[in-house]
């Protein structure tokens, strides 16, 4: 045998292996939550629209631990004074640089783009969906905090062309100083004359461990009330951890079923990499009205 043909079986392997290698090097380089890669069905509704729906996970993403190359700007048009609503701006780009315009994105629970901002204190927490101003990957929505000091803000969008989450991070200020928070474990949550319980929530959680937990509203004295749909379901969790290292957002057990979305269930998946306290808040719409309840639980 002539030893270009026995060098040829050794280039053969030389390139499978590196191909191998090279693989391996690129899947550790992508976020490694449980949802860092993307956990999302492709629904078709009948009107033709498509829409990318979370499949139900209960993975809380550490941000400390998990790189998205994404980058965000966010700042107010004007001073951020408690109590007065101001427009805000938010600029997404990659991390070379390039503008991330609307239709760049994926309708993801009837959304192009979800933020969530949180106060210091853990007690004001504002879901949005800002709208774009241009294909040059500006965005706007208004924010009427309820408390002083810093917010966190975290970006949740899908882009079409990959199909992956991803999450930028940043924060606002607020006139007035921040307050930290404080926890006392709680599983029942009133506002605004809505009752909030948590159901089948077991006396001591531990870390990376799926609970489901039942989510119940209704009036303060127990008598039902009509929740109407938002997001493409009838109620959203959302849990945020003490130690500000990122949050979960949580979707109904039964909001994906078979292509078809379903609302009679708020059953909700949790499960975190951390111990520690963390809160829940829960999201309904009733009579056109935005309604957050919040239950402390902590982790072992």
């Amino acid at each position: 045998m002539s030893a270009s043909k026995k060098a040829f079986p050794l280039i053969s392997i030389a390139l499978i292996t590196a191909v191998f290698v090279g693989a391996y090097y690129v899947l550790r380089s992508l976020p490694d939550a449980q949802c860092g890669f993307l956990h999302y069905e492709e629904i078709v509704h009948p009107d033709g629209t498509v829409e990318f729906c979370a499949t139900n996970h209960a993975g809380f993403l550490d941000l400390t631990r998990l790189k998205y190359p994404l980058q965000m700007k966010v700042e107010a048009m004007d001073s951020v004074r408690r109590g007065q609503t101001v427009g805000v701006e938010l600029t997404l780009e990659t991390l070379g640089g390039t503008a991330i315009a609307p239709h760049e994105l994926a309708i993801t629970h009837t959304k192009p783009m979800h933020v969530m901002l949180i106060d210091s204190s853990m007690e004001d927490y504002h879901h949005v969906h800002p709208q774009a101003d241009g294909l040059n990957g500006r965005y706007t929505f208004e924010f009427n905090p309820q408390r002083t000091g810093r917010y966190r803000v975290f970006t949740e969008i899908v882009p079409v062309r990959t199909r992956r989450q991803l999450i930028a991070t940043g924060e606002l200020a607020v006139d007035g100083h921040s307050v930290d928070p404080s926890f006392e474990s709680n599983i029942v949550s009133i506002v605004d004359g809505i009752k909030f319980s948590l159901g089948q929530v077991p006396e001591q959680l531990r870390v990376g461990r799926d609970y489901k937990f039942d989510l119940q509203v209704s009036t303060e004295d127990g008598s039902p009330v009509e929740l109407e749909m938002i997001m493409g379901a009838k109620g959203h969790m959302v849990a945020f951890d003490e130690a500000g290292r990122g949050f979960a957002h949580m979707h109904p057990v039964s909001s994906i079923v078979g292509g078809e979305l379903q609302s009679d269930d708020l059953g909700f998946l949790f499960n975190v990499p951390n111990p520690g306290w963390y809160r829940v808040f829960a999201q309904v719409l009733i009579e056109g009205r935005e309604v957050f309840g919040h239950f402390d639980l902590h982790v072992e």
